[in-house]
């Protein structure tokens, strides 16, 4: 979504995205007052009411011009996320919200943003572990795992603080199957006739167990379930350190 989740009905069929801004909002509470904070690939700046206490700038490339971002308000930075144009150090914290699988090199953003995070300033984190196709031709990888996070934030000079899910295997079923249902009414307009109707018919048939049942029912099995092995999405935060670390031999399992 481009804007916050803010009713019950957007939290129904934007659960993950709500998910996402509850966490976002108690990180930014974290925060001292005055921070200096950047929100990268910022998009319509949605977060900005929660850093209301801090310095809040925006970067984005603005060049998508699809339906899902509509820039709402100026881009302090309109430049390649690579090289934004500030000073070594200047910023305490960074946001970046479902942004690396719409960049073509993920480990550059990394040094990008280790280059302008302070010693001690934080990095917020969250991008798709599985997903569907959007925001084209800008999407170049499927999803990133919390072994990624694991092995690249500390050869990027951050320390791993926190590996959180947005739903698990039941949420996640749920949007594979809205998808489906997508690309089938998508299929659909292309026939005619009895193939058409037979379609539609076939389709509505289904409509209530996919968008309503199946929706309600699916994510309840989430918490019994292993949501680091299929999620929508993980939520990172990290901290710049003083000099990169030596990582460990071994990538250890979030869940033991």
């Amino acid at each position: 979504m481009d804007k916050l989740v803010e009713t019950s009905k957007e939290r129904f069929w934007n659960h993950e995205a709500w998910v996402r801004d509850t966490w976002i909002q108690a990180e930014a509470a974290k925060l001292p007052a005055g921070s200096r904070v950047l929100d990268a690939g910022a998009g319509a700046s949605k977060y900005r009411p929660f850093f209301a206490h801090c310095r809040y700038e925006t970067q984005d490339f603005c060049q998508y011009q699809g339906k899902l971002v509509k820039y709402l308000q100026p881009i302090d930075y309109v430049c390649d996320i690579t090289r934004i144009p500030l000073p070594d150090g200047s910023l305490d914290a960074i946001l970046c919200t479902e942004v690396l699988e719409h960049v073509t090199d993920p480990m550059a953003v990394l040094t990008e943003f280790a280059r302008l995070v302070k010693p001690g300033g934080r990095l917020l984190l969250t991008a798709p572990h599985g997903t569907t196709l959007h925001m084209q031709p800008y999407h170049f990888y499927g999803g990133f795992t919390h072994y990624w996070y694991r092995h690249w934030l500390p050869r990027h000079g951050f320390v791993v603080d926190s590996i959180l899910p947005q739903g698990g295997p039941g949420r996640a079923t749920v949007c594979y199957l809205h998808a489906f249902y997508t690309s089938w009414r998508a299929r659909e307009q292309k026939l005619k006739g009895l193939k058409r109707a037979s379609s539609l018919a076939a389709r509505m048939a289904v409509k209530l167990p996919i968008h309503y049942l199946l929706t309600w029912m699916l994510p309840k099995f989430d918490p019994y379930l292993d949501s680091y092995q299929i999620c929508v999405g993980l939520m990172v935060a990290a901290t710049r350190v003083e000099s990169v670390p030596r990582p460990a031999a071994t990538v250890p399992d979030p869940a033991s």
